[in-house]
């Protein structure tokens, strides 16, 4: 467990500074760029987003479940060579929805050919960059994973900045970030970090494949209670409040990339002794596990939104649309906090190859948190955007566990989301009262 948690702050770690620099670049756009254009970033960066959700769409899920079949190092090899083909196959079928979506998606955005091209590009690499992170890491190659996860987004932030202040353009930025993006790739692959192997023989892709699309069903909707929403935002209330949402998120995004980070730690380790270790012992670990992911994402998220006030101080009057958010950034940060049983549950339908539950209940919950959502909107205005948004991993993370209640005889692990809701709030009163 101290070699894990060692792992588990490296990963933290890895996700602040990612997320930090992210945001500053963020901050910058915002500052340099009008209210209208930011929010037509905005919604670039949720197409983008969108695209690497679906192009890795569940074949890490479907690998974690085909672990356990798998008896020897060679048989492993395989399982992961066919993951990297299916990839492959996902990502030309997402390149093939964005161009069939062009002409729509092209007048949504007020984007030119070239910009949804870049878009494209950067949905994929990331896209791949964080499928060879996570494959790394069912390996426990915890160095591997950190290095594929960190390099290539530090270097796509890196030439993502240089591109937009050499020309103060949307377009620029993303070809920076592709750029930086596609030589951190090639380094990596030259000092052999990540796992390269390909396979299409239907013996070797079959049984992922046939696993993988409850999880693209998920993953469409993990999007659309992200950046997707911008797009209902866009279509249900006015710019400022897509680009107030796109700043909001950003930084509130941080605890995400976080509680996934750290529950990747804990997934290769818990299906490892899920055969070998009594109910009893496997909930103690969990209990003790979920509780420091709680503790850790309060303080990350605490000091975030104590930061945040000063940060956007920062910009002057140029950022005025983006200030007095913070009541705004605790309903997302909670949000957050209050997901932490659902990934303790979700661990459990992973190991038991329950895909198609997991979509049933998350359909079902996301549906009713969706028009939460939307009702919260047409109600409160602005503010239901972030009302809505913890109505949704509520009803998310309810709707997960008593399923899994139901299934595996588990408890909801409280200590996590208490923690982290305690030191949010603290973080939340020192952002009022500095």
């Amino acid at each position: 467990m101290n070699r894990l948690a060692g792992f588990a702050v490296a990963y933290g770690a890895s996700a602040v500074l990612q997320k930090g620099i992210g945001f500053a670049l963020f901050l910058w756009l915002a500052h340099s760029l009008p209210v209208g254009e930011y929010a037509r970033f905005g919604l670039l960066y949720a197409l983008q987003s969108g695209l690497a959700a679906v192009a890795g769409a569940g074949i890490i899920e479907a690998v974690m479940g085909l672990l356990r079949e798998t008896e020897n190092p060679i048989s492993r090899q395989r399982l992961f060579a066919g993951a990297n083909a299916v990839f492959a196959l996902l990502a030309t079928a997402s390149v093939a929805l964005i161009a069939f979506a062009a002409s729509k998606l092209l007048a949504r955005t007020q984007a030119s050919g070239v910009e949804l091209g870049l878009v494209a590009a950067v949905g994929l690499l990331s896209a791949f960059a964080t499928f060879q992170s996570h494959l790394t890491r069912l390996e426990e190659d915890h160095p591997a994973s950190l290095a594929m996860g960190l390099l290539p987004a530090l270097a796509g932030w890196l030439g993502g900045l240089v591109g937009f202040a050499v020309s103060h353009s949307v377009s620029a930025f993303f070809s920076g970030l592709a750029f930086g993006l596609i030589v951190a790739l090639i380094v990596l692959r030259l000092v052999r970090v990540g796992i390269y192997g390909v396979s299409a023989r239907r013996e070797h892709t079959g049984p992922i494949l046939a696993r993988i699309a409850p999880f693209v069903g998920v993953a469409i909707l993990g999007w659309l209670s992200g950046y997707g929403n911008t797009y209902l935002i866009d279509a249900v209330l006015s710019t400022v409040d897509v680009a107030r949402f796109t700043f909001a998120y950003t930084l509130a995004s941080i605890m995400h990339l976080v509680a996934t980070s750290l529950n990747q730690v804990w997934s290769p380790r818990f299906l490892r002794i899920i055969r070998v270790l009594p109910f009893y012992e496997l909930e103690a670990r969990n209990r003790r596990f979920f509780a420091l992911q709680g503790t850790i994402l309060g303080l990350i998220g605490a000091v975030s939104l104590a930061l945040a006030p000063w940060l956007i101080g920062l910009g002057g009057p140029r950022l005025a649309a983006y200030r007095d958010l913070q009541i705004e950034l605790l309903l997302l940060f909670v949000g957050y906090a209050v997901m932490i049983p659902w990934y303790h549950v979700q661990n459990y339908y992973f190991a038991e190859g329950k895909g198609k539950e997991l979509l049933g209940v998350s359909l079902t919950a996301s549906a009713i948190g969706m028009l939460t959502w939307l009702g919260a909107m047409w109600l409160l205005g602005s503010t239901g955007v972030y009302v809505g948004f913890l109505a949704l991993m509520a009803a998310r993370m309810l709707g997960t566990l008593v399923r899994a209640r139901i299934e595996w005889g588990v408890r909801i692990l409280w200590e996590g989301p208490a923690l982290a809701i305690a030191l949010l709030s603290v973080g939340c009163l020192a952002s009022i009262h500095p």
